[in-house]
C-alpha cells in the first residue's frame, strides 16, 4: 500500500534523486547512461574539439530537434564558453542545472492539478518522481521542458483558460512535437466552438511565432527537421513483430491506427459524452505513441504525469513494471549494461535495433501495454464503463428520507409544554418531507 507523502518531501526526494540523474548521464563518466543533451549536442555543434564559436542552429547548422530545443542547447553552449573548467563537462552541468527549473515546476504544476481535482499529491510521488523513468530517463534529452509546457497547459484548460492553455501547447510543439499531442484531446474537449478556435488559434500561431522567421532564414534546415524524423527506423516499436526496421509500412500503419483511435473517440465524446479534458488528453497521447514507429524512452516523461491526475489509471505494481521496463531499454543502451553483466561472464550484445536486441524486446512488450493503456483503460474503462456508471447512479431514483431535526424545530418543541410531558417528537409532524416538494 502507497503511503501518503507530503509536498516537501516530494521536492526533496525529487532533488536527490535529479541529482543522482545528473551523475548516471555525466558525459563518458557516471553512470554511463546514454543522453541526447551531449551527444547530440557534440555531434551537431561543436564536434570533437568543441571550440566556440558554435553554428546557430537551423539558421548555419542542421539539429534533429525542434527549434525551441535547439536554441536552448546552443544557449547552454556559448554561456559554458564564458566559464572555467573542461568545456562539454560545464556544458552538461549548466544545461542540467536550467533544466532542474521545468522539472520543479512540472512538479508544481502536478500539485496544483491534484489539488484541484481532490487527488492525493503523493500521487506525484509514487507516479513521477520515485520511478525508474525519473532516475534513468529524465536526462536522456530535454523532454522535460515540453512536457512542463504541456502540463501547465492541461491546468489551465481545465480552469477554463483556453487561450493561455493554446500558448503553452504551442511553445511545447516548437520545443518537442510529441510533448504537444495532447492538445488533441483538449480540442475535442472543448464545450464552445469559440473554446476550440480560440484554443487551436493560439497554439497554431504560436508555433509559427517562432518557427516562422527561422523557416524564412534557412528552409532548408528547417524541412531538414522534417526529412530526418520521417526517414527515421523503426524504433521500440511492437511494429517490429511484423515488418522491417525501415519498412515503408511504417509510414502507412501509424497513420491508420491513430486514425481508427480519434474515430473511437469522437464516438465516445459525442455519444457517450465523455468531455474532461484530463482523460480525452490522456486517451490521445497514449494512442498516439501506441500508434507510432518510434516510441524512446524519454517519451514517458510525457506519459507518466497522466497517471498521477486521473485516480486509479492502473495500479501501483503494474505501473512499476511498465516503467521498469521503459528505463530498462535506456539502461540497455547504454554501455553499462554491457559492462555489468559481463562481471558474470555473460556477453550482452546492446544497440541492436532487430529482434534479436533484448533492448528492442523490452521496448516492444512496454509499446504493447501503452496500447493496454489506451484501449483499455481509456477507452473502455474511463470512456464507457466509468461513463455507464456514472449515467446509472443519474437515473436511479431518489430515495425519499425524513428531514433532520433543525435548531428551529427544536426551539418550537421546547415552547410547547404538552408536547414535552408526551415526549412527542422535535419534528413536527405538519413539517413536509422535502423530496415530495
Amino acid at each position: 500500500m502507497k503511503r501518503n507523502v507530503s509536498f516537501d518531501t516530494i521536492v526533496v526526494v525529487a532533488l536527490v534523486l535529479y541529482a543522482w540523474s545528473v551523475w548516471a548521464h555525466f558525459p563518458y563518466a557516471g553512470g554511463h547512461i546514454y543522453s541526447d543533451i551531449v551527444t547530440v549536442f557534440q555531434i551537431r555543434e561543436c564536434g570533437a574539439a568543441c571550440v566556440p564559436p558554435f553554428p546557430i542552429p537551423y539558421v548555419q547548422s542542421f539539429i534533429e530537434y525542434p527549434i525551441g530545443t535547439a536554441f536552448f542547447a546552443y544557449a547552454m553552449g556559448v554561456f559554458a564558453s564564458f566559464l572555467p573548467g573542461q568545456f562539454l563537462n560545464t556544458y552538461y552541468l549548466l544545461s542540467c542545472f536550467f533544466l532542474s527549473i521545468p522539472t520543479l515546476l512540472l512538479i508544481r504544476e502536478l500539485r496544483l492539478i491534484t489539488t484541484l481535482r481532490g487527488l492525493k499529491v503523493s500521487n506525484i510521488f509514487w507516479f513521477l518522481v520515485a520511478t525508474p523513468t525519473f532516475l534513468f530517463a529524465l536526462l536522456a534529452n530535454w523532454y522535460v521542458i515540453g512536457a512542463c509546457f504541456t502540463v501547465a497547459g492541461l491546468r489551465f484548460f481545465t480552469q477554463g483558460r483556453t487561450k493561455t492553455s493554446g500558448l503553452l501547447l504551442g511553445l511545447s510543439a516548437a520545443t518537442n512535437l510529441v510533448t504537444a499531442v495532447p492538445a488533441l484531446g483538449l480540442l475535442l474537449s472543448a464545450r464552445r466552438i469559440r473554446d476550440a478556435v480560440a484554443f487551436a488559434g493560439v497554439a497554431v500561431g504560436s508555433y509559427l511565432m517562432l518557427n516562422l522567421p527561422i523557416y524564412l532564414l534557412n528552409p532548408a534546415n528547417w524541412l531538414g527537421f522534417w526529412r530526418f524524423q520521417y526517414n527515421w527506423y523503426i524504433e521500440d516499436s511492437w511494429m517490429l513483430l511484423f515488418v522491417g526496421n525501415e519498412s515503408p509500412l511504417r509510414h502507412v500503419i501509424p497513420e491508420v491506427l491513430f486514425a481508427a483511435f480519434i474515430l473511437v473517440l469522437l464516438v465516445l465524446r459525442f455519444r457517450f459524452k465523455t468531455a474532461d479534458p484530463l482523460v480525452l488528453s490522456f486517451i490521445c497521447t497514449f494512442a498516439f505513441v501506441f500508434s507510432t514507429y518510434v516510441y524512446t524512452p524519454q517519451m514517458n516523461v510525457l506519459l507518466l504525469p497522466f497517471f498521477v491526475v486521473i485516480p486509479a489509471l492502473a495500479s501501483y505494481p503494474e505501473f512499476i513494471v511498465f516503467d521498469a521496463l521503459n528505463a530498462l531499454v535506456i539502461v540497455g543502451f547504454s554501455t553499462g549494461l554491457t559492462d555489468f553483466f559481463a562481471l558474470f561472464g555473460v556477453a550482452l550484445t546492446v544497440g541492436q535495433w532487430g529482434l534479436t536486441s533484448p533492448i528492442q524486446l523490452a521496448g516492444i512488450i512496454r509499446s504493447f501495454w501503452v496500447g493496454k493503456f489506451a484501449a483499455y483503460d481509456g477507452l473502455y474503462r474511463k470512456g464507457v464503463r466509468e461513463k455507464g456508471e456514472n449515467k446509472n447512479m443519474r437515473d436511479r431514483p431518489p430515495v425519499k428520507t425524513s428531514r433532520l431535526p433543525t435548531e428551529k424545530d427544536s426551539r418550537e418543541s421546547y415552547s410547547s409544554a404538552s408536547s414535552l410531558e408526551a415526549g412527542a417528537s422535535a419534528i413536527p409532524p405538519e413539517a413536509e418531507d422535502p423530496s415530495t416538494t
